[in-house]
């Protein structure tokens, strides 16, 4: 596992956290949140590929979501066109457009969750320790 792979799972790991949880994030390149510190075992990074592996495929089934905008951009448009302010419309439009990235959010919530969970007491006490603050 390269470089490369700890860089972007370090960027991950702080990126996901959603707005709920203050945090200062912290640069990949960081040398107090850099994965490597944590001297993890084999048996750690095995967990971890696979939870970086399951995170990858439940993204990929996320495009289709993605793909939805340029409904959701028309679907705006008639809204904001319309003579008369259709509030029910808004609101159901506002849950169309927020509930699959709030699901997205939960779902990388977990990826973070699954994260700490491999690590030991002390490995996890120090990944919070110098990543959040």
């Amino acid at each position: 596992m390269g470089l490369s792979f700890w860089k972007w799972f370090i960027s991950f790991c702080l990126g996901c956290f959603v707005s709920s949880i203050s945090f200062a994030v912290m640069a990949a390149d960081n040398n107090t949140c850099d994965i490597r510190k944590l001297e993890l075992t084999q048996m750690q990074k095995a967990r971890l590929r696979l939870i970086r592996m399951q995170f990858k495929r439940n993204t990929s089934s996320n495009l289709q979501l993605i793909a939805n905008n340029t409904r959701k951009n028309d679907h705006l448009n008639q809204i904001l066109m319309q003579s008369k302010f259709n509030e029910a419309e808004a609101k159901r439009y506002v849950l169309n457009h927020y509930m699959p990235r709030m699901q997205q959010d939960v779902n990388e919530l977990k990826v973070q969750h699954e994260f700490l969970q491999i690590l030991n007491h002390q490995q996890r006490r120090n990944w919070i320790n110098n990543c959040f603050h």
